[in-house]
């Protein structure tokens, strides 16, 4: 059957949804249309918003501006008589199609020498020569990226810091959280900010200093031992990575990952056309670029590691011997540990001594893991 998309859209967003919170009697009303529900929302919007962009919105005989959109977030490039024109159009027809640009919430970066000049062509529309935030990104001179990362770092470190805290009783469920949301923050911004590993060195140091510690249950991380737990689980880290060994990387993956979509943005391509098999060669590249930093970490590793370290490691990245660290927490399912199971947990994988065991057997021999299983 034939189902019409304008009825389909105006019915999921007729009204507002309820979310249901998994253990929890709450109910939490929902306006925004893909929490509806309606995960083809952006593609109902990007499909109402094509009439104005594109060639649509360009006077004949002018010279073009090169346009981004991203769901309501339009932006373009080009000279200031160009986007006066972009600009003057999108005002008047956005109102037409549902789209109200508002001028305090529109930026214009332009360069040093063409301020006054663009606050005289765009009065009410804020303007900078320094950059500002994109799309969780940024746009600008290296000082504005400069003040845009260390005005990022500091929130992350906040964050950071209120985990380890919540670490304090339930440091499985702060690994999880961390490692499957909080830490991609800012390996979005790696992945989008050239030149930025400068400035997560602060950000490490709390990760190292602060978070790890909460999450193992141990007053100091080595440096050897942060190095391990900055591996893949697959080579027996904990897959907390160290944001200053990894940024660069990340941001030339994206690069490449994007390379084709990019140079259709720039050619300003009415159609989408992907090669898939150039994408697949590509998304393998990143995948042996990574899978080769890392092993290279753990090569060094070893080499400046002691036998019983080296055999730690080994044992850690046997198969299967990271399921329990990369399955989430689910308490129905049994995966949930309290603070005692994980930090235990932990112990064994990596060799420490467990917190409050006693120092010797009630034979008498020094008391160890080994000696707890096989004590006569």
């Amino acid at each position: 059957a034939v189902v019409s998309t304008q009825s389909t859209g105006i019915n999921i967003y007729r009204n507002d949804s309820k979310l249901f919170v998994d253990n929890s009697d709450d109910v939490v009303w929902s306006k925004e249309g893909t929490t509806q529900g309606g995960p083809e929302s952006m593609g109902f919007y990007a499909v109402s918003t094509i009439p104005l962009n594109g060639e649509f919105n360009i006077p004949q005989n002018s010279t073009p501006v090169k346009e981004v959109w991203y769901a309501d977030d339009a932006a373009g490039g080009g000279t200031l008589e160009a986007l006066d024109r972009w600009w003057g159009n999108l005002q008047q027809q956005g109102p037409l199609f549902g789209y109200f640009p508002k001028p305090s919430k529109t930026w214009l970066i332009t360069k040093s020498e063409h301020l006054e000049k663009a606050k005289e062509m765009f009065p009410d529309v804020n303007i900078t020569d320094e950059g500002h935030k994109y799309l969780g990104s940024y746009i600008g001179t290296e000082e504005g990226t400069k003040k845009f990362m260390e005005d990022q770092v500091g929130k992350w470190i906040d964050v950071v810091d209120d985990l380890a805290r919540i670490a304090n009783t339930e440091p499985q469920l702060v690994y999880s959280a961390y490692s499957f949301g909080t830490s991609k923050k800012w390996s979005f911004v790696s992945r989008t900010t050239p030149n930025v590993t400068q400035y997560l060195a602060r950000l490490e140091h709390h990760v190292k200093e602060v978070l790890l510690p909460a999450i193992i249950g141990r007053g100091f991380i080595s440096d050897e031992s942060r190095n391990i737990f900055g591996l893949p689980t697959k080579y027996g880290g904990l897959g907390i990575y160290n944001p200053t060994l990894v940024s660069d990387l990340e941001y030339e993956c994206s690069q490449l990952a994007t390379s084709q979509l990019s140079e259709q943005i720039y050619k300003q391509s009415s159609v989408l056309e992907i090669d898939n098999d150039e994408q697949y060669e590509a998304l393998k590249s990143i995948k042996e670029k990574k899978d080769d930093l890392h092993k290279a970490q753990l090569e060094k590793i070893k080499s400046e590691a002691s036998p019983s370290v080296r055999r730690t490691i080994e044992l850690a990245s046997e198969k299967g011997s990271s399921s329990w660290l990369t399955s989430l927490p689910l308490q129905q399912y049994g995966f949930r540990l309290n603070k005692q199971e994980f930090h235990d947990a932990l112990c064994l994988r990596y060799d420490f001594r467990i917190k409050d065991a006693p120092r010797h057997c009630a034979c008498g021999e020094v008391f160890s893991v080994e000696h707890c299983l096989t004590c006569k």
